[in-house]
């Protein structure tokens, strides 16, 4: 799971939302004492920044960071907030003790975690007068080690170069990014790695160059492994396969940093590992348990050696048997799947009887923690949240949906664990039940029926992972404000996508009204529910923001609320007007007018070419594609030559960055500023890769007429084509190394979605090809996730869009609408889906309801699913020259 989606799943328990939320209930004292005549205070997110109102802080230069573990935290910030106060140093800092837990947590970035304060030395004498002050003021201290910052001393102060001010720029997937200053000038991303590192122009202060030194020449060379490569990180450390550096066989280390990867009982990492050492110990012997060969400590970290266990972890091992993923499955590959899984399922009952029996909970039953020997025995590994059946401790993490209710107890918790890996291997959406309970039966009922499982053993899991009524839930069909409610028989949303076609009216009108009463108007800092991307990007925009879904709803023809829309607009006002079609302002502009609101649309537009930009990217999703698009939109609508030149503008300047990345790529010697730009990874798809650009060239030629836009669309298909594989089930998809994608977002739908387009104006028997198998990549029957840029809803969009008119009766639409269901989650009883990672619901387009909304009323109404996708006039295919 990505870990940014926990740390927004603790302020509510059906939407993500900011740690803000809940990590500012009981805050420091310091948050609100009052401040000497000459200072400010500014509160940004979980920070709280001081600094005296007439200091200039320089762009960017060396900062200091102090860390703190919980019991010390406000201690050393009593410390450090008079220093600061009395020296006229500007500083930042955690506002709660909730939030330093959550950035210190197992879970955590590992970039920036550990950083409690941020303090800003005007020059080098402040850098080298405040070092050894805090030295002296804070030794004994202690806290976790930031793996992004070069550490001073033995306590808790530690250094990174980097910005003061905030500076933006684009990364390379078009996301904006804090930045810092090349000496030319040129904006480059702010990066927070787990490693040191400097830029090699930075300068280097007097007082850092030992410390500079001495990090350069340490030595691993005391070290007894030698590891050979990294299994897994968390922020409470690493897991990796090495072997003894005097010769044996292949071992597992797995390492604790000390004051790291906190649990809900503020336990550190170092303090699991022994745990996990001494269970280890009580278990030894057992085949479905690694043996403990050892516990060491170097460069301040935690080892445990284990034996390596040879196979693959069964989250892997599904993943590549699954049959479901797949086109045109039939039915002796689902029977020989249910054979082989239930042959898993009994090894793992097998070795869990036989950690019971030596009077062990296993405590954190999921399909990363089994491995799947070549024989299919399975071993049990990350004994750290086992406990001892006699003096049991209900474990203080869990993975979604396989986590036990707090009413289980001891033996109980392995259990539920246990049914719910059951039903995990025949239908993986378990994270949807500790969303709603309610889907337990429902993903059973589908399992059961999908793969023909004997009765008793869904009777077994249904049993087991019954979850005891909450009395703070009230019953069925009675909504309040946070809580998914289940609907009558005869009123259930999830009726309206059984119809042949599904009820797309009524569908439509359950949608809007569960994303409007979602709404939240009297918060500033977002409309509706979302990712949480619409906190660490963008609150307003197309993809997680107010615009999207406000879009959505226009454009499906559901009501939009006039007072949304004046939230939008009042938003737009206040914030700063920032480049970019699905994240950034152009996208706002273009709700906008959409919406009626021209004027304010034409405003917004002015402020953004007026405002100073570095270059955008070659991205759709914050790039020049999307802006041009915007540019060309807008002068159509104000019949404006100037805007349409400045698209025109943006197209050739898209045109030459094609070009110079691919003079990078294939020559990077002869490329123009070779020596200091370096070709970047490229990705492919509709909104990173080159098919945004092609977009906006096939517009450009349907302007035009001109067929060198339509030969630069063709180049920039294929570009992205080139990043395409061809699976065993003749599926055509982006292969990104360690997996390939089917979707929308970064995978071959979003493609295919261009390519439709250029087929209709140039026919290419190889292209149609490449289109004939990417309609099998949308084709299969399970989507783990529901919305629009990377699930089901997107492939309905696809898929939609090649058959034109004759979609409602696609038998392939057809089922994958059908099996929306599986997805829904009833809110305020409308119907409702959730977001990435199935934690929690959303309403945005990009993961969330609108989106589905977009994508069912894609091939149910003629709904444009995304923006420039409304049909336009064209000219007569041409043949292939």
């Amino acid at each position: 799971m990505d870990t940014l989606y926990e740390a927004y799943s603790y302020a509510d328990r059906l939407f993500y939302d900011s740690p803000t939320r809940w990590g500012s209930l009981e805050e420091f004292p310091a948050v609100h004492e009052p401040l000497p005549a000459g200072w400010v205070r500014d509160i940004r997110e979980v920070w709280v920044v001081l600094q005296p109102q007439e200091q200039r802080l320089p762009e960017q230069g060396w900062k200091i960071h102090v860390t703190a573990c919980l019991d010390n935290a406000e201690q050393i910030l009593s410390i450090v907030h008079s220093y600061c106060l009395e020296r006229g140093l500007a500083f930042k800092f955690l506002r709660s003790p909730a939030i330093v837990h959550a950035q210190n947590s197992k879970y955590a970035s590992r970039g920036s975690s550990g950083k409690f304060m941020t303090l800003y030395p005007l020059d080098d004498s402040a850098l080298e007068r405040s070092l050894g002050d805090l030295q002296q003021l804070l030794e004994g201290q202690q806290g976790p080690y930031i793996l992004s910052d070069l550490r001073w001393g033995n306590g808790p102060l530690y250094l990174r170069y980097g910005g003061f001010t905030e500076l933006y720029c684009r990364s390379e997937s078009g996301e904006l990014v804090l930045a810092v200053r090349e000496p030319s000038g040129r904006l480059r991303p702010d990066l927070r790695a787990a490693v040191f590192e400097v830029p090699e122009w930075a300068p280097s202060p007097d007082v850092l160059r030992d410390v500079l030194a001495a990090r350069d020449t340490q030595s691993v060379a005391d070290f007894p492994f030698a590891v050979e490569r990294a299994l897994h990180f968390s922020n409470g450390g690493g897991i990796y396969l090495a072997t003894p550096a005097d010769g044996g066989r292949q071992v597992v280390l797995k390492e604790a940093r000390p004051h790291a990867g906190l649990d809900q009982r503020g336990e550190d990492a170092v303090q699991r590992l022994g745990h996990e050492r001494d269970i280890l110990r009580r278990l030894a012997g057992l085949d479905a348990v690694p043996a403990e060969l050892g516990y060491l400590t170097a460069w301040e970290h935690h080892f445990l050696v284990q034996e390596h266990i040879e196979g693959e972890p069964l989250n892997l091992w599904f993943g590549q048997r699954f049959p479901l993923i797949h086109p045109d499955v039939d039915r002796q590959a689902v029977a020989d799947y249910r054979e082989e899984a239930l042959r898993v399922l009994a090894s793992v009952g097998d070795g869990l009887k036989a950690i019971h029996d030596r009077g062990i909970v296993f405590g954190d039953l999921h399909p990363r923690n089994l491995i799947v020997r070549p024989d299919e025995r399975v071993a049990f590994v990350d004994f750290e949240l086992a406990s001892p059946i006699d003096a049991f401790l209900r474990p203080a993490l869990g993975a979604a949906g396989f986590a036990a209710p707090a009413t289980a107890k001891g033996f109980e918790v392995d259990e539920y664990a246990y049914a719910a890996l059951t039903l995990w291997s025949f239908l993986p959406l378990l994270p949807l039940t500790a969303l709603d309970a309610s889907k337990i039966d429902d993903l059973a009922e589908a399992a059961q029926d999908r793969f023909d499982l004997p009765p008793e053993l869904m009777t077994i899991v249904r049993a087991r992972m019954k979850v005891p009524p909450d009395a703070s839930t009230p019953p069925p069909n009675r909504p309040r404000t946070g809580i998914p409610t289940r609907a009558s028989a005869d009123q259930d949303p999830g009726r309206l996508l059984d119809g042949k076609p599904a009820s797309w009216p009524a569908l439509r009108d359950s949608l809007a009204a569960a994303i409007t009463a979602s709404a939240t108007p009297e918060r500033t800092d977002r409309l509706f529910p979302g990712d949480p991307a619409q906190f660490t990007h963008d609150a307003l925009g197309l993809a997680y923001g107010a615009a999207g879904v406000l879009y959505a709803l226009h454009v499906s023809g559901a009501a939009v609320d006039p007072c949304h829309v004046q939230w939008l607009l009042d938003a737009t006002a206040r914030n700063r007007a920032m480049p970019g079609l699905y994240i950034g302002s152009h996208g706002v502009a273009y709700v906008l007018d959409r919406l009626g609101r021209t004027k304010e649309a034409v405003n917004l537009l002015d402020r953004l070419m007026a405002a100073p930009a570095d270059e955008p990217g070659v991205d759709l999703f914050a790039g020049l594609p999307g802006i041009a698009l915007t540019l060309l939109h807008f002068s159509a609508v104000l019949d404006d030559r100037a805007l349409r030149d400045a698209a025109l503008n943006a197209a050739d300047r898209l045109a030459d960055a094609l070009r110079l990345r691919s003079l990078q790529r294939t020559n990077p010697a002869t490329a123009p500023d070779a020596a200091d730009k370096q070709p970047a990874a490229e990705r492919a798809g509709l909104l990173y890769g080159a098919s945004g650009a092609a977009l906006l060239f096939l517009r450009l030629y349907q302007s035009t007429g001109d067929d060198g836009m339509l030969a630069l669309a063709g180049e920039a298909i294929d570009r992205d084509l080139a990043h395409c594989l061809v699976g065993e089930d003749g599926t055509l998809q982006v292969d990104e190394g360690f997996r390939v994608l089917p979707y929308v977002e970064s995978g071959s739908a979003g493609i295919g979605l261009v390519l439709h387009e250029y087929l209709t104006h140039r026919a290419d028997p190889r292209l149609q090809e490449r289109q004939d198998l990417i309609r099998r990549a949308a084709e299969p029957e399970f989507i783990v996730q529901s919305g629009l840029f990377n699930g089901r809803a997107g492939l309905i969009a696809y898929l939609a869009r090649l058959c034109g008119t004759s979609a409602p009766e696609d038998e392939t639409i057809r089922r994958h609408i059908r099996l929306l269901g599986l997805h829904l989650v009833p809110y305020q009883g409308h119907a409702a889906f959730p977001g990435d990672q199935l934690l929690r619901l959303s309403m945005d387009l990009a993961t969330g309801s609108a989106g589905v909304l977009l994508g069912v009323g894609s091939a149910l109404a003629g709904v444009p699913a995304l923006p420039f996708w409304a049909p336009a006039p064209a000219p007569a295919p041409a043949s292939t020259p």
